[in-house]
């Protein structure tokens, strides 16, 4: 038990900080979403891993079934994410924050009315 324990404990690590590093060069534009999606599916998946695969070994059995249907569940969840994640917008940057012209205004624009008339 904590064997498995350690193993989940390092797993969730390193499956964060992939995730982490991901993100963050996604974030600045240093890979395209396609690569992103794939590893941070790939990342989440490997994070689950021991956990399922340990659940599914005591409940039935160290054996073809057992690995047949980690995979399978793996395989799954792992499609799930990555086609979950191309579908999320792509990030954009907004031009002006508030109260700083975009590059090309002269000045920043008026609130718009709240009033329907």
């Amino acid at each position: 038990m904590l064997e498995i324990l350690t193993l989940q404990v390092v797993a969730a690590t390193m499956g964060t900080l992939s995730i982490g590093i991901a993100d963050w060069l996604y974030q600045h534009e240093r890979i395209r979403q396609p690569l992103h999606s794939l590893w941070v599916s790939a990342s989440s998946t490997a994070i689950c891993l021991p956990l399922l695969t340990w659940t599914v070994d005591i409940f039935l059995g160290v054996g073809v079934t057992s690995r047949v249907l980690v995979s399978t569940f793996v395989v799954t969840m792992f499609l799930w994410m990555y086609r979950s994640l191309l579908r999320v917008a792509t990030v954009q940057r907004p031009l002006a924050r508030q109260g700083v012209p975009s590059p090309g205004a002269s000045r920043p624009a008026p609130p718009s009315s709240k009033i329907n008339g």
